[in-house]
């Protein structure tokens, strides 16, 4: 991402844009794959009730080695780095130790979940009838496996990260969505078992492939330096306050599931169908540049630049606006048909296509916030100010069920995902000004200048594309037809307008959009 930092070398923005295309390059490859899943999904299983089982069984291991991994995977990286710049030996064989003991520690913890998953799913499966706890109970045992089976690379992970190996850091979940893919196309009589043992394969040659990848790019699984305990402690003092950055993005998530579970079957899988389609812009897109600027803002802040970070900071701002904004138009007008193209076959039914896309629109309400969430994490982590993320991470889970009992009470299914999007809103807008502070910065105006525009062109957007349906529509032109040529022709009103009436902050987006797609197309893939 070339951003227009001040005194910056342009080999740094070039960095940053080689890494960042390779990232959104794989991991749309991902996602498109993603969406196959789903699709494949919803054919077999529709919104049906042990499609809720399944999916409330598989978050809670899934939210559990997300949360550990990233805070891990954070704490590593500028650790690391630390390590081998005094002797890549010593680096390697820190490292090493530190992956011998977290293989061992989620191992435990596996076992752990394994024998206390009557209890989990007593807990989190509480809306369930007997039968479905049942089923739930055999799921998450089988899935207890996972925990091991990724927590094992959880450090894989941050060790790729840190060498810059975007190519394999990226390829690498690829195998999870395409082994699920094969065994869903190629039925072999598993029924919803199926999900379970694509999940886990696939894990496993996730795990195994990026630990030969490290092996391939040098790396040494070695131990010649005695363990060192005061290494761990250096981990575990950067990593537990970094939980709290993901409580904020992922645990919400399994709040909102638990809850489901009290509205009729079929609402988890309704809300799950409805998150996948919401998250992928931000997949592809915004955790994509998050990602990738994390390693340049720590060398920014330990060389006491901060002017440059002021600028990473609000550009960052102005560009979540510029690319959310306009999608979560679009995802209002269009949920409805994009929900059905994707999903509606087999057993998902146009009544599930109906829940699911109110669903969507809900949680597109939020998609600026919840895309704010991932950058802001970046800031935080590499500012040092872990705490702060930890205790608003508790704050946004509390006021998250807050929000839940009220709106579902009011809308059912569709109120937990706008109660997900107001408590993003909450917390997001706390978080700007908190950063704000932080990094000195002395007014947003500019800033807020930028975004006046970009909602006065979001609202012609949505006008246009409202005429347009509404046209096609009175003259008995089909939909497919219509919502495409809706969709192009009020994006380019959309940047036609930001065009006329941009200031110079947006001037620079666009340009970096070009960048972008430029340094996309040509990425070396290394």
């Amino acid at each position: 991402m070339k951003l227009p930092l001040k005194n910056e070398p342009q080999s740094l923005a070039g960095q940053i844009g080689r890494a960042s295309a390779v990232i959104m390059l794989w991991s749309m490859i991902d996602k498109i794959l993603a969406v196959g899943k789903e699709m494949l999904t919803a054919h077999r299983f529709g919104v049906s009730a042990k499609l809720d089982v399944f999916n409330v069984a598989y978050s809670f291991p899934a939210i559990l080695i997300t949360l550990f991994s990233a805070a891990l995977v954070s704490a590593i990286v500028p650790l690391y780095l630390e390590w081998r710049n005094r002797s890549s030996q010593e680096a390697d064989s820190h490292a090493t130790w530190l992956i011998f003991l977290t293989t061992a520690f989620f191992a435990v913890l596996a076992l752990l979940c394994f024998s206390l998953s009557p209890l989990i799913i007593q807990f989190i499966g509480f809306g369930f009838g007997p039968d479905e706890k049942q089923l739930g109970i055999a799921l998450e045992r089988l899935l207890t496996l996972f925990i091991f089976l990724d927590g094992a690379g959880i450090l894989f992970k941050g060790l790729l990260h840190a060498k810059k190996m975007f190519f394999h850091l990226y390829v690498a979940p690829i195998f999870v969505n395409l082994t699920i893919i094969l065994f869903l196309y190629f039925d072999i009589g598993l029924d919803i078992y199926v999900l379970v043992w694509g999940f886990l394969i696939g894990t496993l040659l996730r795990t195994i492939y990026m630990g030969l990848a490290l092996r391939h790019e040098g790396f040494s699984f070695s131990t010649p330096i005695p363990y060192d305990p005061k290494k761990v402690n250096a981990v575990l003092f950067l990593a537990l306050p970094l939980l709290g950055s993901e409580l904020i993005a992922n645990s919400n998530v399994l709040v909102d599931q638990i809850m489901a579970t009290l509205l009729p079957a079929g609402s988890v899988s309704t809300l799950r169908y409805a998150y996948r389609i919401n998250d992928l812009p931000i997949q592809v897109v915004i955790a994509a540049i998050s990602r990738a600027i994390f390693p340049f803002i720590s060398e920014e802040i330990a060389a006491g630049r901060r002017d440059n970070l002021r600028n990473i900071f609000k550009y960052s701002l102005i560009f979540l606006g510029f690319l959310t904004i306009p999608i979560t138009c679009l995802l209002i007008l269009f949920s409805e048909d994009i929900v059905i193209v994707l999903l509606k076959r087999g057993e998902f039914d146009l009544e599930a296509a109906r829940q699911t896309s109110q669903a969507l629109v809900c949680y597109s309400l939020g998609l600026f916030f919840y895309a704010y969430t991932f950058i802001n994490g970046t800031f935080f982590t590499a500012l040092k100010k872990n705490k702060v993320l930890l205790y608003m991470g508790i704050v946004s889970i509390i006021l998250n069920v807050l929000f839940n009992f009220l709106f579902m009470h009011f809308f059912g299914v569709k109120g937990i995902a706008l109660s997900t999007s107001a408590t993003m809103g909450v917390i997001s807008i706390w978080f700007i000004f908190m950063l704000k502070k932080n990094l000195g910065i002395s007014n947003l105006s500019q800033t807020f200048s930028s975004f006046y525009r970009m909602i006065l062109a979001a609202v012609v957007m949505f006008a246009t594309a409202l005429i347009i349906v509404k046209l096609f529509a009175f003259a008995s032109i089909p939909r497919l037809i219509s919502v495409p040529f809706a969709a192009t022709v009020s994006s380019l009103c959309y940047l036609g307008i930001i065009w006329v009436f941009r200031t110079a902050d947006l001037n620079t987006c666009i340009t970096v959009l070009t960048n972008k797609i430029t340094q996309w197309k040509g990425a070396r893939f290394n």
